[in-house]
């Protein structure tokens, strides 16, 4: 079983089960190693991709020049997903309320197909609007 996740993009976690107990782990830009596997590769796919609001000013999450920027370079992310995704297989994609949609537009336009939404509701933490 194969399964792909990526946190804090440009980073990618990929768990590539080999045998039961042999994985992979790769960190780097998840567009470069996704384009190094062939098509219909990965089973699944969870992200957690960068939400375009430079939380706490890091440079990984900010908006690539604006919203229409933001999509396009997370429509290249997730027309690697698709392509390496088996037929049949699932993402499951994290995204803050603020910037959802430009999530949903972004893997849209590559082909994905948006079935459900999972909300994740809760009252402490710190907030990030």
């Amino acid at each position: 079983m194969t399964f792909v996740t990526f946190k804090n993009s440009p980073v990618l976690i990929l768990l590539e089960q080999e045998t039961p107990m042999n994985y992979k782990l790769h960190n780097d830009d998840c567009v470069d190693v996704l384009r190094s596997y062939p098509d219909n590769y990965f089973d699944s796919i969870a992200a957690d991709p960068p939400a375009g609001i430079s939380f706490m000013g890091k440079g990984w999450n900010h908006d690539k020049g604006g919203r229409d920027a933001w999509i396009a370079w997370m429509e290249t992310v997730a027309n690697e997903c698709l392509r390496t995704l088996k037929p049949g297989g699932h993402a499951a994609i994290w995204a803050l309320p603020r910037t959802s949609h430009w999530v949903a537009t972004a893997w849209e336009n590559a082909g994905f197909e948006v079935r459900d939404r999972i909300s994740h509701v809760f009252g402490s933490g710190f907030p990030k609007s």
